[in-house]
Order: structure tokens, then sequence, then C-alpha cells
């Protein structure tokens, strides 16, 4: 087990590597080494042997080539459900990418690192809030005073977006004003938006793909693949890398031996196809 400052030591590692093109067999056992630790258990049992076994892999970016946006994304996932945070802010932030014509792996892994920090942040502003609550006896009407403060909590989401932020009425008690409010990123949306909520459902709760066929069309490499939603049943596309989602389901790589493909859902977890 990996602790105390193992866990820094682990994140400076994860910052400092970088994406390099391709993708072999090495690779892709490396990967699939990461991807079973993750999936022991639901993808949730020890978390820090998970982190652990990302960093074996972690040794230069070679070992990895362009999964290595992926692994990163799983360890700062795991390292946050172990209260890491931190930590897993780092790792998340090694994620992030101003290039936008990078490969889908690492430009849907910017995505999901951006996604997570938003959560991670949004409960600065929270904390703000409530800390202007307990001065005030009542929220304000608009994100300005906490933002005006000396020491103001993140402005925006980590998609450069202001926050969403109103204040709202209890639905079974009348008379009550500005005693209680929402706040989220527009693009993750309301629902989706409360961290510790999401990160007690496990990993990609609900979800899961089979691969049926990998083929070429029109030299593009395409994947036949089934995908299951929450709540939903399981629907059959063809798609290329980065292309539509299915089923709420989108293929971002397939493997070299094309035996496995890596999925997203919305944005917040991989998830791994393979043939029945």
């Amino acid at each position: 087990m990996v602790k105390g400052m193992n866990c820094v030591r682990i994140s400076l590692l994860f910052v400092f590597l970088a994406v390099t093109a391709g993708a072999t067999p090495q690779q892709d056992a490396a990967f699939l080494k990461v991807w079973n630790a993750h999936a022991a258990g639901g993808g949730g049992a020890d978390h820090m042997k998970v982190v652990a076994v990302c960093q074996s892999v972690m040794d230069k970016a070679s070992t990895l080539g362009e999964w290595l946006p992926a692994v990163k994304t799983i360890a700062a996932w795991h390292l946050l459900a172990a209260g890491k945070e931190s930590d897993a802010v780092r790792v998340f932030e090694s994620a992030v990418t101003k290039e936008t014509s990078t490969k889908p792996v690492a430009r849907f892994a910017d995505i999901m690192a951006r996604r997570w920090l938003s959560r991670i942040d949004a409960q600065k502003v929270t904390k703000a809030l409530r800390k202007y609550y307990a001065a005030n006896v009542a929220y304000p009407a608009s994100l300005a005073p906490v933002l005006n403060a000396k020491l103001p909590p993140p402005a925006k989401d980590r998609f450069g977006d202001a926050w969403v932020y109103r204040l709202e009425t209890f639905s079974r008690i009348q008379g009550l004003e500005s005693q209680k409010f929402a706040l989220f990123s527009s693009t993750i949306g309301k629902e989706a938006m409360p961290l510790q909520p999401v990160l007690r459902k496990g990993y990609a709760p609900g979800y899961a793909a089979t691969l049926i066929s990998v083929k070429a069309l029109n030299n593009t490499q395409m994947a036949e693949f089934e995908a299951t939603s929450p709540g939903n049943a399981a629907q059959k596309g063809l798609t290329n890398e980065g292309g539509r989602a299915v089923n709420g389901v989108r293929l971002i790589k397939v493997g070299s031996d094309k035996r496995f493909a890596l999925m997203i859902d919305a944005g917040d977890f991989w998830i791994l196809a393979r043939p029945k």
C-alpha cells in the first residue's frame, strides 16, 4: 500500500510524464494491467493499491503511449475516492491539455479531468457560501460577495465558464428566503455536480459495453459495439474512434490487437469493452 509522502511522489511522477504517439501490444498490456487492478471489486476495492499499480507502469511515457492520459485519470479518481484530494488534483491537472487536436484518449481525458476538478472547486465555493451564511443568516443573491473576498474561491469552472448560481426555495416550506442555493457548472449540470454523491456511486455505475467487431471503412478504423447505460436497454452502434455516442457511450480507442476498446460515458468514467 502507498501512504503519506508516496502519494505526493506519485502525483509528481504523473505530472511530468509526457504522452507519446502510437500504441503497441506492450503498451496495451501495461494499460490492461492497470484496468484489471482498477476493475477488481467493481473498480473501487483498495484505492491505493490501484494507484500503486498505476505507478508501476509510469516509469516512462513510452510504457503506456496513448493510454497514459487514461491511466492518469484512473489514478486520480482512486486518489480522490481514497480521500487524497490534493494529490488527486495534481494528477487530474496533469491530464488537462490546451491542445485541441490531440488524439481521442488525451482529448477526452482532458474533459474528464476538468469535470472532476470543477466538482472539487465547487466545494470551495460552497464552503465560502456557508461561511457567508454563518455571518449573515442568509445566502447572497449573487456570488459577488464571496468572489470579492480577500481569499476568494475559484470564480469559474475548469472549462472557463462562470458558475451557475441561484437562490432556491424549499418545496414544502413557504416563506423562507435566501436559505437554499444551487451551484453548478453549465457543462456538468446541476444533478451530476455534487462530488461526494457521484463518488459514492462507484465507478461508471450502470454502464457496460461489449466489443462486437473491428473493421476498416474508407481507411478509417471502425468498431461495432453494444452499450448499456443506466435505465436503458443495450443498443448496438458502429463508429470511429472519438465518434458519435451510442446509448450514452462513446468509442475512444481500440487496442492494437483489436481485442478490447476503451469507451467513455458522458465524461466522468472510462468503460472497457471486450468481446463476449
